[in-house]
């Protein structure tokens, strides 16, 4: 969860109005830092929730661990909650993820922001995590909302064993969840082209040369 939660938390304030770039379509959803806070508020509910089952299953006779499995954990399912592979993996992803966009926060400073934006003094950063993709900030982010679906939505999960998703309301989250995702995941790819193609109009052959060295955008060696 630190990892998640280093990884969704703006690091400095939004630009400035005037150092905004061109972007996709799918901007005013990509820049409303009320879309991170949500994010955090849904992975930080189910973990709890979890954390709240897990130890209340450990002696569930006492009173307040009756009540939270009543509420929490209706039925026989709170039993199957267990650590899996899928919950290591996921849990690998996101604390990998938050590290990466650690990294890329602390190797552009002030130029990281949420918001495509050409900043005053802006500089091409091309070291630290810049110096094997182009894009290692979006590569963190897909690794935490690919952990976080690992983590709280597969077996053995508070949310799967505990039939959360059998709700109204868990299945409208999970809607809702699956939804911004999609939203997000499509719109940075996008915005990836729309990133280098101002980089390279602001620096021109220092860009293309950074970019010929450093050819992919996610993933290295692959993508």
């Amino acid at each position: 969860m630190i990892g998640l939660q280093m990884g969704t938390t703006p690091p400095y304030p939004p630009p400035n109005p005037e150092e905004n770039a061109a972007s996709t379509s799918l901007e005013i959803i990509l820049k409303q830092r009320s879309v991170a806070f949500i994010f955090r508020v849904i992975c930080w509910s189910a973990t709890l929730a979890e954390i709240a089952v897990i130890l209340a299953s450990q002696n569930p006779i006492l009173p307040l661990s009756r009540k939270v499995l009543s509420r929490l954990g209706p039925g026989p399912g709170w039993r199957e909650i267990r650590p899996t592979l899928s919950f290591f993996l996921g849990t690998l992803m996101t604390a990998l993820g938050g590290y990466v966009r650690w990294a890329c926060y602390r190797a552009l400073g002030r130029l990281f922001t949420f918001e495509m934006s050409i900043r005053d003094n802006h500089e091409l950063v091309t070291d630290g995590p810049y110096g094997w993709v182009r894009h290692p900030a979006y590569t963190g982010i897909l690794l935490i909302v690919g952990g976080v679906v690992l983590w709280h939505a597969t077996e053995g999960s508070w949310a799967r064993e505990c039939g959360v998703f059998q709700t109204n309301i868990g299945k409208a989250v999970a809607f809702a969840y699956v939804l911004l995702v999609t939203t997000i995941n499509t719109g940075l790819i996008s915005r990836m082209a729309m990133e280098d193609a101002a980089l390279r109009m602001t620096f021109g052959p220092e860009w293309d040369d950074w970019a010929g060295r450093i050819r992919y955008k996610l993933i290295p060696l692959i993508y």
